[in-house]
């Protein structure tokens, strides 16, 4: 699936819905491509107790179904005053996330743009295990 498809797809997703004490929900739409194939979506959920990325809302549905492998990332968001779409790389939550879900996902896709994308290792420089202090 190309950039823009899946760019597309997610910003299908937004619905915001705003809460009685300031939080919102559904700001950020989803998409990840299982290693098979599978598309799995996710919004932002923002509570006072508890935040989920729209990134790991996707990936719980994508393990749910029994598939930890990823293939391709995208989340975006959409101003609500101009109207212009993002595409937001994921924080350092959902990237440390993919990483312990299998260590195979630091080859997943992770979509920055319409042309731009590259695998999250390189967005995790510091991935690997350190050799023990001598």
């Amino acid at each position: 699936m190309e950039n823009k498809e899946l760019i597309n797809r997610a910003a299908k997703l937004i619905r915001r819905h705003h809460t009685g004490d300031g939080r919102l929900h559904g700001d950020v739409g989803a998409v990840v491509v299982s290693s098979n194939g599978q598309i799995y979506e996710g919004v932002c959920v923002d509570t006072a107790s508890w935040g989920l990325c729209a990134e790991r809302s996707a990936i719980a549905a994508m393990i749910t179904s029994g598939e930890c492998r990823i293939r391709k990332v995208v989340a975006v968001w959409q101003n609500d005053k101009t109207g212009e779409l993002h595409v937001l790389p994921p924080c350092g939550v959902c990237r440390e996330f993919m990483r312990q879900i299998d260590g195979e996902n630091l080859d997943a896709e992770i979509v920055l743009g319409l042309a731009t994308s590259g695998p999250l290792r390189e967005l995790i420089p510091e991935h690997a295990w350190p050799e023990p202090l001598a």
